[in-house]
């Protein structure tokens, strides 16, 4: 099927059509540039990131080298990377990106993006070949991938020319036929869907993502493309774009039409905004004037704040946001500096208040034994610590798996190249810091079985109620300001 066919898919008239609506919001394209920059940035993580091997494995897939890597930079390059390093390497390529948005990109270009990224920057000088479910094999040769290359960015500059060719066919077409080269021993996933994410923004349109759930089916698309349907992939990736615009829409909905009474505007990234309430309820929180929204994943934040600050230049009521995201297994502080920076770039520091879990997510903060024997006088706080230390021993399989995920290509872990000692290890940073990196949702509901049982309860009790050490500074700044 040829490009101009792929661009008349439902998908892509679909996603055409909601991009209308978007523009008919009246931003100015500088400003849905900025909001698409400032999600790709908040949501570095899930774009730098390899995705999980673990699906290739499941697919029965194996991609083996046959050959270690061996760079040799220029000094153009070593000059030019170190200048995009020096934002900081989790930046770096995505700050080289934005540099792109208004220039035509280049093979040069290409090569760049994965030494930045992989500190690599060379073609493989090796075979290397993928065996399918079915036992069937395709070999990626080494001898051709410059003139392969070179192929892909000619086709790319003849395709851009044609008007009736959807920009959004000739990203995702331009990102398979990258991975279909396969140019690099590493890293080739994660510049190509890079790529994918410029060519969108410079179309106007939200950069777009992977979650885990979603993986098997991406690796499945991929396959399908393989074996010569390629329209599985436009409408696999389509629906990613297409989701986007809608998130976008709904968010300019539903805070477009925020009732003026209120006072304080909650954004919060939990789709299920219980226990953020229970919190602002312990905390006296008047809700009848607080309105909880739901920016539904990290990197629609971005679009939370946008609309938030054009709710407060309209309500005379409305005085402070208060924006909550879990810490997970991040860096709270440069977390903190991440969504700091946005709030300034709208004028909004001194009008919000950012909450960055102090451990994984809310739920951590009533996995307290002082707050447990408040609300159970019969269970000391030993005992308390003792049934919180069974309830993370219990739940740990799940942390430890969440931990990997989000590890699997951060710092040293990034480099090991056996995946049994990169999870050993792994699991072993764990075990230094159970507190730290444990799943607060599933020991709290454990710990809260662990307490029934204790109580002699048939039915299971809650921890998430007021003590007097569930105290959140944060929450508590919020409530100076209204």
């Amino acid at each position: 099927m040829d490009e101009v066919t792929l661009s008349q898919r439902i998908i892509i008239k679909d996603i055409n059509a909601l991009k209308v609506r978007v523009e008919s919001l009246g931003e100015e394209k500088s400003s849905l540039l900025k909001i698409a920059q400032e999600s790709f940035i908040l949501g570095s993580k899930s774009h730098l990131n390899s995705l999980n091997p673990e699906i290739r494995e499941k697919l029965g897939l194996e991609l083996t080298y046959l050959t270690q890597r061996n760079p040799k930079l220029s000094s153009f390059y070593e000059e030019k990377k170190n200048k995009y390093l020096s934002l900081g390497k989790s930046y770096a390529a995505i700050s080289f990106l934005f540099d792109l948005i208004e220039e035509e990109i280049s093979l040069l270009d290409l090569i760049l993006l994965q030494e930045i990224l992989m500190d690599d920057g060379e073609f493989r000088k090796e075979d290397v070949f993928i065996v399918y479910p079915d036992n069937s094999r395709i070999t990626f040769s080494y001898k051709n991938i410059l003139s392969q290359i070179e192929e892909v960015f000619q086709w790319y500059y003849t395709v851009s020319k044609n008007r009736k060719i959807s920009p959004i066919v000739i990203a995702i077409l331009f990102h398979y036929k990258i991975v279909s080269v396969h140019p690099f021993l590493d890293g080739n996933g994660r510049v190509s869907r890079l790529i994918l994410n410029l060519i969108l923004l410079k179309n106007g349109l939200f950069p777009i993502s992977i979650s885990s759930e979603r993986r098997e089916k991406y690796y499945e698309s991929l396959v399908k493309g393989d074996k010569g349907n390629i329209e599985g992939l436009i409408d696999f990736v389509g629906t990613l774009i297409k989701e986007k615009l809608e998130q976008y829409l709904t968010i300019a909905k539903e805070l477009e039409g925020l009732e003026f009474n209120k006072t304080l505007l909650v954004l919060t990234e939990d789709g299920n905004t219980e226990m953020i309430q229970k919190l602002l309820e312990i905390h006296s929180i008047n809700l009848e004037k607080t309105k909880i929204e739901s920016y539904d994943g990290k990197d629609n934040l971005a679009s939370a704040i946008f609309f938030a600050n054009k709710l407060l230049s309209k309500s005379q009521n409305l005085k402070h946001i208060l924006i909550h995201r879990d810490r997970d297994n991040d860096n709270p502080q440069q977390l903190k500096q991440i969504v700091d920076k946005h709030l300034r770039s709208y004028g909004l520091n001194n009008k919000s208040t950012v909450l960055i879990t102090k451990h994984y997510d809310i739920e951590s903060y009533f996995i307290n034994s002082r707050h447990i024997n408040q609300l159970y006088p019969v269970i000391t706080t030993k005992k308390a610590q003792d049934l919180i230390e069974k309830a993370t021993f219990e739940t740990s399989p799940t942390s430890k798996s969440k931990l990997r995920i989000a590890y699997a290509e951060y710092g040293k872990f990034g480099k090991m190249t056996d995946p049994l000692i990169k999870a050993k290890e792994i699991d072993s940073l764990y075990e230094s810091d159970p507190v730290r990196y444990r799943y607060g949702k599933d020991v709290l509901f454990k710990l809260e079985e662990l307490i029934s049982s204790e109580l002699g309860f048939a039915e299971k009790i809650e921890l998430s109620q007021y003590s007097d050490y569930v105290k959140i500074t944060e929450v508590e700044k919020c409530k100076t300001k209204l």
